[in-house]
């Protein structure tokens, strides 16, 4: 077997389990799976064919390292990191060429890992890495590309310039790149390669400050403000450079998260009213902006991730089948909210595993994969995928994820030690309890967790829905959501606390007047799956 398919062995054993899962089982099967993720799967035919097209992809998979920073300027590093992500920008218009994105390109920096190591364990054959220096306008780049497999050198250049001359000095880097990896660069994919990123140095310079907030958020005591500083420099770079899609997707993140969180009932003092009624034109107005200005595909996953934000559901099944297919190494933000429940959980898998595959380093690609399995029925691959991808990250959700896939094969015991052992929030902690009680139908230590976790977390009407459903509390859980399909916004926390159930509906139609007129023209079915059982849910 060959370096290249050795390499890519681990992920690509991963995406074939789960994938397989999901070609073989029925509505709610009881699946034969295994705690392996190495090795030949059953029912997986290898082929000689197949080992070769496995080979031919290794060999078009590339990674690029930040360029280090060789002067100390004050925003040095900021450039210096704009200046790999608009290489990785141009080179992932590239047909044919698996460019890793920017989170897992990212992930060594700082580390004295051999250049070998990090190629295999980014799963490429190629890697970019160099550096930058400025001292005045005066602007040096050096750059090279290496194979991974012996450590040759296939190309080296080093340019000398202005800091005025950035992106020509990129473009050309990111060409000499292409052209050592043998694409075929025509006119329009010149053209392409070149009008992929910012265009703007300060522009630059104030999305990659916006970053460093945004990539915060998630794991932040206070997200909304994090998101709020991260905005405030999105902002900037969309006025200096009004065509840049990336920048308009990120600010909308903090409108939807104001509405979800506002949808929820969740007593949040950082949002105010006004936020609240602000939220929607100007989420609206970011998302057509990146609409506007991208390319394909991501102007797909834009285009439906406005529709399903915004409450525009005519057709909604349609472009979600359409963002599925355009995914690639970079999926929708929200398009498992309308597919895991809704028919779709096969493409909705195969677009995961293509992620976790392409962005290994990404704590986002393990949670969707290994939730999508849950989705699947099929415990035992989101078991293997959760494990894999908390080998590479650590992540709390991640923890939950495999936590309940536990509970899931009623590994309770297991599960229970787990908890104890990976999750060290008191939100995480208390909502892997009760997912391990409701699966268990352990309605007391369901209830307890259950009033601990909005003792300590506050409300939060969506969880309430989740829990009070998979306790078997149907009319509780409908007066729920009633109240939330009565507040602006409130379509898509029902959404949430579908996707979070696994339970089938939730609740009843009849309760959510406003969801159910959107979702009849969206051509989702109803009722949504049920891929786990909890045994107090008796509807």
């Amino acid at each position: 077997m060959s370096e290249e398919l050795k390499r890519l062995g681990a992920l690509v054993v991963i995406l074939l389990l789960v994938v397989a899962a999901g070609l073989l089982l029925p509505s709610r099967p009881a699946v034969q799976e295994t705690e392996s993720v190495t090795g030949r799967l059953p029912g997986i035919p290898v082929n000689g064919d197949a080992q070769e097209t496995d080979v031919a992809a290794a060999r078009k998979t590339l990674a690029v390292l930040p360029l280090t920073a060789m002067s100390n300027g004050p925003d040095d590093e900021y450039f210096s990191d704009g200046l790999s992500g608009e290489i990785i920008d141009a080179l992932t218009q590239i047909p044919g060429l698996r460019v890793t994105p920017y989170t897992s390109a990212f992930h060594f920096r700082g580390h004295k890992t051999p250049s070998g190591e990090i190629a295999d364990r980014l799963e490429v054959a190629h890697l970019v890495d160099g550096s930058v220096s400025r001292a005045g306008e005066r602007l040096s780049v050096k750059a090279r590309l290496l194979r991974a497999s012996d450590g040759q050198l296939l190309w080296s250049e080093t340019y000398e310039g202005r800091t005025a001359d950035t992106f020509a000095l990129l473009a050309d880097i990111a060409e000499e790149i292409a052209i050592a990896l043998n694409a075929n660069l025509d006119e329009p994919l010149r053209l392409a390669m070149r009008h992929s990123g910012i265009g703007h140095v300060n522009a630059l310079l104030e999305y990659q400050k916006g970053r460093a907030y945004f990539d915060r958020a998630p794991g932040d005591v206070n997200p909304v403000l994090m998101l709020r500083r991260a905005s405030s420099h999105f902002e900037e770079t969309v006025r200096l450079a009004p065509a840049y899609p990336d920048a308009y997707l990120h600010i909308s993140e903090l409108y939807a998260y104001i509405l979800l969180s506002g949808a929820r009932g969740e007593l949040d003092g950082n949002i105010t009213t006004d936020d609240i009624l602000n939220a929607p034109e100007r989420l609206r107005r970011n998302y057509d902006m990146a609409v506007r200005h991208a390319g394909e595909p991501l102007r797909v996953l834009a285009r439906f991730d406005r529709a399903l934000l915004l409450g525009d559901w005519s057709g909604l099944s349609v472009l979600a089948d359409q963002a599925l297919s355009a995914s690639g190494c970079r999926p929708s933000r929200w398009i498992s909210f309308a597919s895991a429940a809704f028919r779709k959980t096969r493409a909705l898998t195969n677009a995961y595993g293509e992620t976790a595959a392409c962005d290994p380093f990404r704590a986002e690609s393990w949670i969707n994969l290994t939730e999508a399995a849950l989705w699947l029925g099929a415990p035992g691959a989101a078991r293997a995928s959760a494990r894999s991808g908390l080998e590479r990250v650590k992540n709390e959700r991640l923890a939950r994820a495999y936590i309940m896939a536990l509970a899931a094969d009623r590994r309770f015991s297991e599960a229970q030690q787990q908890t104890a052992a990976l999750l060290r929030s008191d939100d995480e902690r208390l909502m892997a309890g009760f997912t391990i009680a409701a699966l268990k139908g352990d309605a007391s230590a369901a209830r307890l967790h259950q009033d601990d976790f909005l003792t300590r977390h506050g409300p939060n009407d969506a969880v309430s829905v989740v829990m009070e459903a998979q306790r078997g509390n149907r009319n509780e859980a409908n007066r729920l959501a009633g109240l939330i399909d009565s507040r602006p916004f409130g379509y898509m926390s029902l959404l949430q606390a579908i996707y979070w159930c696994t339970c089938g509906a939730p609740f009843d139609l009849k309760a959510t007047p406003v969801f159910a007129g959107k979702l009849s023209g969206s051509g989702l079915p109803w009722p949504p799956a049920a891929p786990l059982d909890y045994p107090m849910k008796d509807w």
